[in-house]
């Protein structure tokens, strides 16, 4: 939702600007018919957008705009002008406004201007949120993760590198594009574009941006994400679902560093590291006709695989403990720890979703959890850590119970209580008897109450 501010003087127009605005549902509209009326709203608030009228009753809407600004650096400004008011528009640019209307303008006019600035306002918070975050680290001591540390400090300070990153879907792989990005040092943005979750029609206007008039709906110029990355880093995270005619784009871009907007006839200089990541098979890609070889070779610079979790041994403990440390400070509570069951079991679960299933569990873990409880043990997990092996354990004589869950629990529990006993209390062999696994049967006894 975006505050729009409305400061204009003619009531009729104002109100229906605000129905028009507020109809959409992606605006609270406020009104301000002079210059007054938007002192006090200042002192209150602090707009996203402004529709601004130069003609107010008691005052230059201009003399407003420092005042805006000051108060909400970010905000687009959009002045309303008489038409033919030339000189007054000039000024208002050089003084930070976003653009403007000529009275009397369409109210698509006014919609699509008000729209390219929430894209605008969209895009730059993208930016600035993958900014704040100056602590990002690749967590970890086991050896794969050494390496890709000298690799980042091998790579990190040389510009206009292509780099292609390599793992399976939740490893990490933005996590090491922004640490290669930060390590440099460079000021420019890290900027993401995600290949797969933007139509193909608006993937290359996101890319390399177009000028207005560029085809029905360009009413302005957008910058593309090409020229916000320039100085910085440009993430293509999955990289794999580019359409093919835009894989020949990227590679001219990539020889060169130099673009054309859509409708643009200038040819645009950058300076700026490409990374590329992918969880998918990319040679097989290329031998079904789904991707460039070109293309392949040129992004693949420098590769570099992230290992799946599951082979980084105890780097899974110390990303718990990561994750915990986050958690705790955002749910205002004490850390949580692992009991030795727990611990075991961590080690040697697969983890299929990686890092992000490890983070989604953490923070499931925090909501779920008694606060008084710190100890995460076998009955806190889900099954499916726990029951990787399938239960071959047979029918036994038929047993009391009044409904079948009753019936079920008292059969489970007799067929543990009986395997046990089997074996003298040795929970791995009666596990193996039961054809379950040992974790699977320690979170039964902790169920039942067995000792």
């Amino acid at each position: 939702m975006y505050k729009l501010w409305i400061i204009e003087d003619e009531l009729a127009l104002a109100q229906g600007l605000k129905i028009a605005f507020e109809k959409e549902g992606n605006y609270s509209v406020s009104l301000a018919p002079s210059l007054g009326d938007l002192k006090e709203l200042l002192s209150k608030e602090t707009p996203d957008i402004v529709l601004l009228d130069i003609r107010l009753p008691d005052g230059d809407g201009l003399d407003a705009l420092p005042h805006i600004l000051k108060a909400s650096p970010q905000a687009k400004i959009i002045v309303m002008t008489a038409f033919g008011e030339s000189a007054l528009i000039v000024k208002a640019i050089k003084e930070g406004a976003y653009n403007y209307l000529d009275k009397p303008f369409p109210l698509e006019a006014a919609r699509n201007m008000v729209a390219r600035a929430a894209e605008n306002i969209s895009l730059e918070r993208a930016v600035s949120k993958l900014n704040e975050d100056t602590t990002v680290n690749l967590t970890g001591s086991s050896p794969q993760i050494q390496q890709i540390r000298a690799f980042v400090e091998k790579v990190s300070k040389v510009p206009d590198l292509n780099i292609l990153i390599k793992g399976e879907s939740g490893s990490g792989k933005e996590v090491l594009a922004r640490l290669i990005h930060r390590t440099s040092g460079y000021k420019g943005n890290f900027v993401a574009l995600n290949c797969a979750a933007i139509p193909e029609n608006l993937l290359e206007a996101e890319l390399f941006g177009y000028k207005k008039g560029a085809y029905t709906g360009a009413v302005q110029d957008k910058m593309g994400l090409v020229e916000l990355s320039d100085g910085g880093t440009l993430f293509l995270d999955e990289i794999g679902d580019m359409p093919l005619p835009l894989q020949g784009k990227l590679l001219r871009f990539l020889d060169s560093r130099t673009y054309r907007p859509l409708g643009g006839t200038k040819e645009i200089k950058v300076s700026l590291r490409v990374i590329s990541a992918t969880c998918q098979n990319i040679e097989e890609k290329i031998s079904k006709g789904e991707f460039r070889r070109d293309l392949y070779y040129r992004i693949a610079m420098f590769p570099i695989i992230v290992p799946p979790l599951r082979e980084r041994g105890k780097d899974v403990l110390e990303i718990f403990h990561t994750f915990v440390d986050q958690y705790s400070k955002s749910f205002k509570r004490l850390p949580l720890s692992l009991t030795p069951e727990v611990e075991e079991v961590f080690l040697n679960y697969s983890w299929p979703g990686n890092c992000r299933e490890l983070k989604n569990l953490v923070e499931r873990l925090f909501i779920l959890k008694d606060p008084n409880d710190r100890w995460i043990r076998l009955g806190d997990l889900p099954d499916r850590m726990l029951d990787d092996l399938p239960n071959k354990g047979k029918a036994l004589n038929s047993i009391q119970g009044h409904t079948l869950q009753e019936k079920i629990e008292s059969f489970e529990r007799q067929l543990i209580e009986e395997a046990l006993g089997k074996t003298q209390n040795n929970k791995s062999k009666a596990a193996e008897i039961l054809g379950i696994s040992r974790f699977a049967l320690l979170r039964r006894m902790q169920k039942y109450g067995i000792e």
